[in-house]
């Protein structure tokens, strides 16, 4: 009777009810009947996503930097970087969409590919959802813009959000200290604290546009390149070895504490590309990271690095 029912059901096409009235079935037998069969393992169930993942790499990532979970996606090698970060956007938005997400804090970091994340999360419906912005804001209008960004993630998930009211870098130490005693008056130090899970893009002094570029306009700019240096985490700088350096953007920066992002349980990371290879390693290494989504050709350049 298992196999009778499957087979009309997925092989012939009839629907629950017209199977019922054939076999004299009541049309709750037939929905358990179909159950049964999956769980006798009459029937699989196989979905052709449109990614494919390398386990064997993802495997050996989580091994080499102890991360909770890596996701490698397949690529042909053929893509820009734009490309690359739009695809990795799509997949991210794809494991997002299909997590269910409720009753969860989430802190949105900056960046294209964060950008390109929610760009492609489509309207969905949750309960009890709120966003954090975890980094001041940039002057320029774009995707990845952290204001840009939660705006767009509260419109997509229909969720109550949180704007960090305040540039990235700011003019001094004084101000930038000053800031952060009127985000614990304002209770913002305990939205950080709440968070449940952060998606962070990772930057790369290698970057064509790395934004940091774009943010400093000084010597400090200069010194701070040449201290080291090989990408950030949310405007925290940090060298090759994953050691994070005090330097003059430091010193100036609006963005959640490095302590503060230590304790929050799931730190989703997503980055790929060529010139992003040593700051994602780099990154890794601050042990930061609890799960990266990245593509084949970076992370098999990632695990050949010392």
């Amino acid at each position: 009777m298992l196999e009778q029912v499957s087979y009309l059901y997925y092989y012939r096409n009839m629907s629950q009810q017209e199977i019922a009235r054939y076999l004299h079935l009541s049309k709750m037998n037939v929905s358990r009947l179909l159950q049964k069969a999956k769980d006798a393992g009459i029937v699989h169930t196989t979905i052709t996503l449109p990614f494919e993942i390398d386990k064997r790499l993802a495997s050996n990532l989580e091994k080499k930097y102890g991360l909770q979970q890596a996701t490698v996606v397949k690529t042909d090698g053929s893509m820009t970087s734009n490309e690359l970060n739009e695809f990795l956007g799509k997949v991210a938005a794809f494991y997002f969409t299909t997590s269910f997400p409720n009753n969860i804090t989430y802190g949105m970091g900056v960046g294209e590919t964060i950008g390109k994340l929610v760009a492609h999360i489509p309207p969905i419906y949750t309960e009890k959802v709120h966003v954090i912005q975890l980094m001041g804001g940039v002057s320029a209008v774009s995707e990845g813009n952290p204001f840009s960004i939660i705006q767009s993630m509260c419109e997509k998930l229909g969720a109550e959000g949180n704007y960090l009211s305040s540039y990235a870098l700011v003019k001094d130490e004084t101000l930038r200290n000053n800031t952060f005693v009127n985000l614990e008056e304002n209770g913002f130090l305990d939205l950080w604290r709440n968070c449940d899970e952060v998606y962070l893009g990772i930057g790369s002094i290698k970057s064509e546009n790395y934004f940091l570029d774009t943010l400093i306009h000084d010597e400090g700019a200069k010194a701070a390149k040449d201290s080291g240096i090989v990408g950030d985490l949310l405007g925290h700088c940090f060298d090759k070895n994953g050691e994070f350096l005090q330097t003059a953007i430091e010193k100036k920066l609006v963005s959640i504490p490095i302590d503060l992002l230590a304790s929050i349980k799931k730190r989703v990371a997503i980055a790929g590309g060529k010139e992003k290879i040593e700051a994602i390693a780099g990154a890794l290494k601050t042990g930061l990271i609890t799960h990266l989504l990245t593509d084949d050709k970076t992370a098999s350049n990632i695990l050949h690095l010392t």
